[in-house]
Formats: structure tokens, sequence, C-alpha cells
């Protein structure tokens, strides 16, 4: 009697430890092996003409230069159409970035390991108006990582969720899809530079302590439904994302 009892104790503690072993097997894929680290290590922005133009970040504490604080950040997998509605998901297999079928993508509640936002602003503080104003950025080569600038509101609200995919950068002629579409997303060789038109900003009126302003929003992540999200890839970093901010006034030609 007590040498059955001990082999179907023995048979359910086995079984337990298979069902355990199979839940970790399971939980260790999200686009890629989640044991994997990628990081970003560091994102800074400058103004680097001499105009009148200062910079700030969701704090508009306006100034010629400011370090978003990025350390060796790790970053999971993500994807997102609008930048606000965040989703990741499971991988069926380590080779491939694809869900199970018949499985949702997951939204994000706590979106803190999986990437980076917040806002480059740019402002005229000067009397004198500022033509082509441009935000200029170096993006390292990674075929899934994805660098996005949105012109937004003061508050940081996005102008158009339609604008977000228009505005995230990569390759010319590779279209931008996300977690949303359910599309795969074609992998892209990211160029070394890129430029965003800001603009004509007019200077401050008498009275005024600043010009005309306008509002970005600066986003960092791993794209999950890149082709090239996979497990074999694992373990990319963005070493730095360098933003600086140029414009003329009417006296430099």
């Amino acid at each position: 009697m007590k040498t059955t009892s001990r082999k179907r104790l023995l048979i359910s503690s086995v079984a337990m430890l298979l069902v355990a072993m199979l839940a970790l097997g399971t939980a260790t894929f999200a686009w890629f092996t989640s044991s994997t680290t990628a990081t970003a290590k560091g994102i800074n922005v400058k103004t680097i003409q001499s105009s009148e133009l200062v910079i700030s970040k969701s704090d508009h504490n306006w100034d010629t230069q400011i370090n978003y604080g990025v350390a060796n950040k790790v970053l999971q997998p993500v994807s997102t159409a609008t930048g606000e509605n965040w989703f990741t998901a499971n991988a069926a297999v380590k080779g491939n970035f694809a869900r199970p079928e018949g499985t949702d993508f997951e939204p994000i509640a706590n979106a803190n390991s999986y990437y980076f936002a917040e806002q480059l602003n740019v402002a005229n503080k000067g009397a004198a108006d500022v033509t082509g104003a441009e935000i200029t950025f170096t993006f390292p080569a990674n075929n899934y990582a994805r660098v996005a600038v949105v012109e937004a509101d003061v508050n940081g609200k996005i102008l158009s969720d339609a604008d977000f995919k228009e505005c995230v950068y990569d390759n010319a002629g590779v279209a931008y899809d996300a977690a949303a579409t359910a599309k795969t997303t074609a992998s892209i060789t990211p160029k070394t530079t890129y430029k965003v038109n800001v603009g004509d900003l007019a200077g401050k009126a008498d009275g005024e302590e600043m010009g005309q302003a306008k509002y970005y929003n600066i986003y960092v992540w791993f794209e999950g439904q890149d082709a090239q999200c996979i497990d074999a890839n694992a373990g990319q970093a963005i070493p730095d994302v360098e933003f600086s901010v140029t414009g003329k006034t009417a006296d430099q030609g």
C-alpha cells in the first residue's frame, strides 16, 4: 500500500516537473529569447549653430544641450502603430518572430522596459527669425531597431495617429508596419544620418521671453514585427542616438 502511494507520489512529482519545464520553455520567447539583453546606451541632443535656438524635454527647461539620462537601458521587443498603444507577443519558435497561429498581441501596461519615449522641443529665444531649422540624428545600423520623431502639441500629444508611421525612420522606400496590422515588417538597413524638417521659427516680440516653438516626441525601440527580430540576432544594441538642431537667422545667409 505504501509502495503504491509512493509510486503515485513520484509519478505526480515528475508530471508536475515536466509541466513546469514546459511552461518555462514556452515563456522564454518574446520575439527572441527574453534572457538576452539589448541596450540603448545614450540619447543626447544639442544645438550646433549660432542662431538662438534652444531645446527642451517634456519638462520645458530650455537650454542648448540636454541629456536624456539613458545609459545601458535594456529594451524588449515591442511594436506600435500610433506611439500610444504598444504591443508584445511570444514567438512560436526560436528561429522565427511569428506568433503561434490564433494568438493575439498583448497590450503593454508598463512600458518602461520596452521602449524609450520623451519630447524634443525646439524654440527660438532670439528676436530674429530662424529659417530652415532641422533636427538631424545619427542612427547606428541595426536591422530591427527603430527611431521615430513625430510632431506633437505642447503636452506631447501626437497631432495625428496617421503621422506616426510616416515618421518612423528607416531606409527610403521601406514602408513601416506594426503589430496592429498583424503583418510582417520588412527588415531594414538603417542609413547613418536622418533629417527632420522643423522649418521656420519666428523670433520673439517685445516683452516676450520666447519666440515660436515646435514640439516633437521621440521614440526608440526594437521592432518585434521585424523579420530579423529572432533569437539568432538577439543581443544587438543601439550604441548612441545623437540628435542635433540647426537653423539660421537672416544675417547668416
